[in-house]
């Protein structure tokens, strides 16, 4: 079951990184837009419509567990998975308690991605 039509926000520093991200979304037939900031993201998600937003917790500035805040209290139903290549117990936690759906930690398998747009499908068809 293909998640088409899906409108996804990564948010994520490395530029080729999310890069690959979106080329990745486009094979699923989703429509990914990049914010490389904190308050880029929070622009972004206050003038769009986003399905889902995949958000490093490492971001300069203000961090993603500090976006993830601003977003909730934005649109508490915001999905929002975070990714980190980093093991701080203590953030990671954070993000949870702040309503993260889940965390993946890079490097992950495409899959392992996929695996979120399939289920929001689900729910969504």
């Amino acid at each position: 079951m293909e998640p088409a039509g899906l409108q996804i926000l990564i948010v994520e520093d490395d530029r080729d990184f999310a890069e690959s991200l979106v080329l990745a979304m486009s094979v699923r037939q989703c429509k990914a837009d990049v914010a490389h900031t904190g308050p880029d993201a929070i622009a972004k998600y206050q003038s769009g419509s986003y399905d889902l937003v995949f958000m490093d917790i490492k971001l300069p500035g203000k961090n993603g567990v500090e976006t993830l805040t601003e977003l909730r209290q934005i649109d508490p139903q915001a999905k929002i998975v975070m990714m980190t290549g980093f093991s701080e117990a203590a953030l990671l936690d954070t993000a949870r308690q702040a309503g993260a759906m889940d965390v993946l930690r890079k490097p992950f398998k495409m899959r392992q991605l996929f695996s979120y747009l399939d289920a929001l499908n689900s729910t969504t068809s």
